[in-house]
C-alpha cells in the first residue's frame, strides 16, 4: 500500500523522488526519477532536520511541525511529518512545482497515515 502511495504521488508534476523514512533515518520505502539523486542516503539527514524544526517550534512555542520546506537553486525538497513516528521526504524540480505537489499531499498523506497504522 505504501509503495503504492508513493508511486502516486511520485507521478505528481514536479516530483523527482520520494521517501517514507522512519524516525531512526532508516528508510523504508523510496522511489524516484531516472535524473533524480538517491534518496536511501537521505534519511538520517532528514530526521535530523525534522528534529531541529521541532526543537525550533517548541523554543519559539508554535505548536507541532506540519511541513518542513527547504529550497535550493534545484528546487524545493519537504519533510512532512507522519503519525508513528515517520516520515515522508519529498524532493521537487523547482518552486514552481509547490502547489501542485501540496495538493497531492493533501490526498496522499491521510492514506499514508491509515497504511502505517
Amino acid at each position: 500500500m505504501v509503495q503504492e502511495i508513493l508511486s502516486e504521488l511520485q507521478v505528481t508534476k514536479g516530483v523527482l523522488a520520494s521517501a517514507l523514512v522512519a524516525e531512526d533515518g532508516f528508510v523504508v520505502e523510496s522511489l524516484r526519477a531516472d535524473q533524480a539523486p538517491d534518496v536511501d542516503f537521505l534519511g538520517g539527514a532528514a530526521s535530523t532536520a525534522l528534529a531541529s524544526a521541532r526543537a525550533l517550534s517548541q523554543e519559539l512555542e508554535r505548536g507541532e511541525v506540519e511541513e518542513v520546506m527547504v529550497e535550493y537553486p534545484e528546487g524545493p525538497v519537504l519533510l512532512v511529518p507522519l503519525e508513528d513516528g515517520y516520515l515522508l521526504v519529498v524532493l521537487m524540480d523547482s518552486m514552481q512545482s509547490l502547489g501542485r505537489v501540496r495538493f497531492q499531499l493533501k490526498k496522499s498523506i491521510p492514506r499514508l497515515q491509515e497504511a502505517l497504522s
